[in-house]
């Protein structure tokens, strides 16, 4: 389908989840990004994410439980649970150069669409600098596994990572000057048009959401 299209379905999913307070379709809401997940081969990659997810669901959800009760947290899980899934499908079906290319294609300003996919693209490539600078400062004897007994080290992490960080936000900006950054005029390589599928899942969408809005 076209950016455009996944872009708006994944946004009418949040309002849902995140207006809707019913548990039961809170439920329901949670499960389908991971029926979709299966179905498109991502079950794996979607457990992986979780790891990073859990952590901070499960911090939400105890402050909720002490603040607000039971039913509240369970909420608060469920609605966090459903949003991070569907942004995690909409992300992982979706390339930095086609979003940018679909939200200019919107309307978008350039600038802010190119920013957007360039930290989209720059996080795998951070995340690749800081494993190999844990395992090199490790090799010199420095602990840097996750724990109170290493935070007088994380210097030994942090200084490497922001060197390297404002290395490659120079040599990105020495290229896009050298590509004529801000040109008027811009081409795309690819042309995004709304096709026959696009319409047919962008009505579904609008009939969900009028369909749940009635019944609330």
């Amino acid at each position: 389908m076209d950016p455009r299209t996944k872009l708006l379905i994944a946004l009418a999913f949040s309002v849902i989840a995140i207006v809707e307070k019913r548990l039961v379709a809170l439920a329901i809401l949670a499960l389908l990004p991971l029926l979709v997940a299966f179905k498109l081969g991502l079950a794996q990659a979607w457990l992986r994410s979780l790891r990073l997810l859990v952590p901070m669901i499960l911090v939400a959800s105890l402050i909720t439980l002490v603040a607000f009760g039971f039913e509240v947290a369970l909420t608060v899980s469920l609605r966090l649970l459903a949003l991070s899934s569907a942004f995690f499908l909409f992300f992982r079906t979706t390339l930095p150069e086609d979003l940018a290319g679909a939200l200019v294609k919107m309307g978008v300003p350039y600038v802010f669409a190119f920013i957007l996919t360039t930290a989209m693209e720059f996080i795998p490539v951070i995340q690749k600098k800081v494993a190999g600078i844990m395992d090199a400062q490790r090799s010199r004897g420095i602990p840097l596994e996750f724990g109170w007994r290493a935070l007088p080290h994380y210097l030994a992490l942090f200084i490497p990572v922001m060197a390297s960080s404002f290395s490659l936000a120079d040599e990105l900006a020495m290229a896009m000057e050298s590509r004529g950054f801000g040109r008027r005029g811009r081409s795309f390589y690819r042309d995004y048009k709304l096709g026959r599928k696009d319409w047919l899942a962008l009505s579904l969408a609008a009939a969900s959401l009028l369909l749940w809005a009635l019944s609330l």
